[in-house]
């Protein structure tokens, strides 16, 4: 272990001791070809199992950062969301659902009415899922029409039947069919939506036109094989984590992230083991962790990605109040040497603070950066966004702060109040996260041209550090 630590570490330019941070280095300037950092196209990294991602972005598993607004955000631009875990089982299903149904070439469960239910639940239906028109069948599934806003918007009984209201007479496309051959129908029959029925005409599925137009809008979207946009979620590390995944992969999850904010334990090493176990074929991310030694029992436990990183968070006091945790370019670089090995990837969480830390995470051996403050602020994060002094503000916590661990005990999802390791605190509101998401490319794309690569993986491989003082890391700020 301790050669292998050696040997990585002398080939990226570290020292073994003392450990360092993102400010405490910077990559090494190479021989370049490449002309322009707009030539850099290739962001590709693999998440976890056969999960790859067009971008090395996953948002925070925290309860002020992600929910379904953000996944499909982050799933758009070519990233991924984690929905955090302090939702209840049944909330995290639905927020799932959202993000799959959000851009869904083939909606395989398309929202339907039976022909004998009344306007009234027929309405109740289409609030409930946010759509104005709805498809109906009869009681064997057959598709006998559509309940459109136009054919009930003037109708005040709602004890009518949907049968008498609903449009009948649809065009239809068949089962199994491309969605090439869909976009045809649709286009030369302008259609916003085309059902899609079988044997004995049932519905079998549903392809709109408002979302073949989004893999238009996003050509750079992280889609699984249905084309639906890709989504992760959080689990709990209780007694029923095994029905949870079970219950949130039958839902659409594409990765099971197992989040606990010391995962060089017995008890994570365990739950690991079991879940893949149980699960063989589910994606399977495990944090946090910050030495070889963890990262090594975790992937022999079945790990298919590791988290790393204890208290570089701006929320995070862990470090401040028990004394624990290797700074991030270490930890990162030491598990690294480690997971390189077995072909598993790392998340580096937390310290993310530009394009310039993204870049020496990726060149310290992560596939992905983890960011939590810096979406914190923007349209897509939970909260509500409120004015003080001028400016426009959202609220940011810790997962392990006070005031989310009294909201926890409260749900009864905590056992009691612990000494807090996270703090709350505002960040400024930053518009929508795609203006953060250009930034933090922008940086790392001119970071890959001055190394000279092409991809990531090449970034990972020519990127070397140089260990710089306080000074050298004040020199390189912009001089007021």
């Amino acid at each position: 272990m301790d050669r292998l630590v050696r040997s990585y570490f002398k080939c990226k330019g570290l020292p073994l001791q003392p450990a360092l941070t993102f400010a405490d280095v910077v990559i090494r300037d190479n021989f370049s070809r490449i002309d322009s950092r707009s030539d850099i196209k290739n962001l590709k990294v693999k998440l976890a199992g056969e999960i790859y991602l067009n971008v090395p972005v996953v948002s925070a598993n925290m309860d002020t950062v992600t929910d379904c607004r953000m996944a499909i955000a982050l799933a758009r631009l070519g990233g991924l969301g984690f929905i955090h875990q302090f939702f209840s089982l049944e909330e995290r299903i639905a927020e799932v659902k959202k993000v799959k149904r959000a851009d869904n070439a083939l909606i395989e469960e398309p929202i339907t009415v039976l022909n004998t239910a009344t306007l009234g639940n027929a309405k109740a239906a289409m609030q409930k899922h946010g759509v104005s028109n709805v498809l109906v069948v009869d009681a064997d599934g057959k598709l006998v029409g559509i309940l459109t806003h136009r054919d009930y918007r003037f109708k005040e009984d709602d004890g009518l039947s949907v049968a008498q209201v609903m449009k009948s007479g649809l065009i239809c496309g068949w089962e199994g069919m491309d969605r090439k051959k869909a976009f045809e129908i649709i286009d030369s029959r302008r259609l916003e939506k085309l059902p899609l029925v079988g044997k004995d005409f049932k519905l079998t599925g549903l392809i709109t036109a408002k979302d073949l137009l989004k893999e238009k809008e996003f050509p750079n979207a992280a889609r699984d094989q249905k084309g639906r946009l890709m989504v992760g979620v959080g689990i709990r590390l209780n007694a029923d984590y095994l029905e949870e995944v079970a219950q949130l992969m039958k839902a659409g999850a594409d990765v099971i992230l197992l989040d606990t904010a010391r995962a060089n334990s017995k008890r994570v090493c365990d739950a690991t083991s079991v879940i893949k176990k149980k699960f063989p074929k589910v994606p399977l991310v495990v944090g946090n962790i910050d030495t070889p030694e963890a990262a090594l029992m975790l992937i022999k436990a079945g790990a298919d990605c590791l988290k790393v990183g204890i208290g570089p968070g701006s929320a995070c006091k862990t470090r401040e109040a028990t004394g624990v945790g290797i700074p991030q370019v270490t930890a990162v670089a030491s598990c690294a040497a480690v997971a390189r090995k077995y072909g598993i990837p790392i998340i580096a969480d937390g310290g993310i603070r530009g394009g310039n830390d993204l870049s020496k995470a990726l060149v310290a051996g992560a596939s992905a950066v983890m960011i939590g403050s810096l979406f914190a602020g923007t349209d897509e994060s939970p909260g509500e966004m409120f004015h003080d002094e001028g400016r426009r503000w959202k609220m940011y916590r810790g997962s392990a702060s006070a005031e989310h661990q009294f909201d926890r005990t409260k749900s009864g999802s905590l056992d009691g109040m612990r000494a807090p390791e996270g703090v709350p605190r505002r960040v400024l509101y930053t518009g929508p996260v795609n203006a953060i998401i250009w930034e933090l490319l922008g940086g790392l794309r001119s970071s890959m041209s001055y190394a000279g690569a092409t991809d990531i993986q090449l970034f990972q491989k020519l990127g070397k550090f140089v260990w710089q003082t306080r000074s050298g890391h004040e020199e390189g700020k912009p001089q007021s």
